[in-house]
């Protein structure tokens, strides 16, 4: 696994935008420090791994500002770095495992090198130091990036009609907006084999937010410890699991697993009603939904796949 052409390509995805250049930036700091890391090593420079540290600092940095600036629509000219970590840890805007990969980096490495002008760091330190912050910058960006994709849906959906839904169980109301979003994000998506998750979620977020304002839609909420769903969906007292999966041809394992995970969700959360939404790549726009009763209680998941 390459941490660097990961962030590279997870760079090179996003659509051009004000961002653009300081994330470049970011990826150009973490090449960097690993040359320095690399000069280290080849020349037995220990001053290198130090160099290493304070290059994966203005990675660190440059990675927080774009965030503050894609999540909160706020510009970070003039905002100092301890604002800004303060304010996207205070307004919880930045997600759980975003938010843990912040924290170590800065624990480890980043306060400890501001604060200390006398302290050397060697390879190991350097190593990890870079490890840290390319995975903080990876999923950084992920969440700028469903961010990007719920904005680009939400002006979208805002601007094209959809049918009305009157009377309806939240289940039957979500799962049809769900169908109406494929109708919508599927011509200019369909043929895309690169699309990833998170950019699927950004997108079906952004479009509920348009079109269903009156439903609550909270993203990787938490319902047990180590247990995450994509989507919580709330309306008035009624609680709905969306889950999201990509596909790559129709799989009936893929489908199997998924029913299960999702199963289980419901299972500890008490919660009695789910939407599986399949989305496969590439796909011709067929739309199938399957109502699945499940044994115990009430439970039912409603499966929409598009193929």
């Amino acid at each position: 696994m390459n941490l660097l052409e990961i962030l590279r390509s997870r760079v090179d995805g996003l659509p051009e935008g004000d961002y653009t250049q300081g994330l470049k930036a970011v990826l150009q700091h973490i090449e960097v420090a690993s040359r320095h890391l690399e000069r280290g090593q080849a020349d037995a420079d220990d001053t290198a791994f130090t160099d290493a540290i304070y290059r994966t600092n203005q990675a660190f940095e440059g990675s927080l500002k774009e965030a503050y600036r894609v999540l909160t629509s706020k510009d970070p000219a003039g905002e100092s770095p301890y604002n800004i970590e303060n304010y996207l840890q205070q307004q919880n805007v930045l997600r759980p495992r975003v938010l843990a990969q912040l924290t170590n980096y800065r624990r480890e490495w980043r306060n400890p090198s501001t604060h200390d002008y006398r302290l050397d760091f060697d390879e190991d330190e350097a190593l990890l130091a870079i490890v840290t912050v390319s995975a903080f910058a990876i999923v950084l960006i992920d969440q700028i990036t469903e961010r990007i994709s719920f904005e680009q849906a939400k002006i979208v959906a805002a601007e094209q009609p959809t049918s009305p839904l009157i009377a309806q169980s939240l289940l039957e109301k979500v799962s049809t907006l769900v169908e109406q979003f494929t109708i919508q994000f599927n011509p200019t998506h369909a043929d895309r084999t690169d699309i990833r998750e998170v950019e699927i979620i950004g997108a079906l977020t952004g479009f509920l937010a348009a079109t269903a304002p009156e439903l609550k839609t909270l993203v990787e909420v938490m319902l047990a410890p180590n247990v995450r769903v994509d989507l919580l969906i709330t309306s008035g007292d009624e609680r709905l699991i969306l889950e999201v999966k990509r596909g790559r041809g129709v799989s009936h394992k893929v489908t199997e697993d998924a029913v299960k995970q999702v199963t289980f969700y419901m299972g500890v959360s008490s919660i009695n009603q789910a939407i599986l939404f399949i989305y496969n790549l590439p796909n011709s726009g067929n739309l199938t939904r399957l109502a699945q009763p499940l044994l115990l209680r009430n439970d039912r998941i409603v499966i929409i796949s598009v193929t």
